[in-house]
């Protein structure tokens, strides 16, 4: 929210964290940053990047925790 970053963030079954997010490149790059550190206590073993489907694009403003 702080980075004005349109989104989601959900646990997958396996264990994963799947997230959308929509930012301009400065934003997007810290966004990714700090994901790449994760929470305290938390294991990143790997941040994978790829284009989001335009369908996906969050219908509301704001970052959000899907369940």
């Amino acid at each position: 929210r702080r980075l004005g970053i349109a989104g989601w963030v959900r646990n997958t079954d396996d264990g994963a964290v799947e997230v959308l997010a929509c930012a301009p490149p400065g934003p997007r790059e810290r966004f990714l940053a700090a994901l790449r550190r994760g929470p305290p206590a938390s294991v990143v073993d790997d941040v994978q990047v790829s284009p989001a489907d335009p369908a996906q694009q969050p219908a509301e403003p704001g970052f959000h925790v899907r369940h």
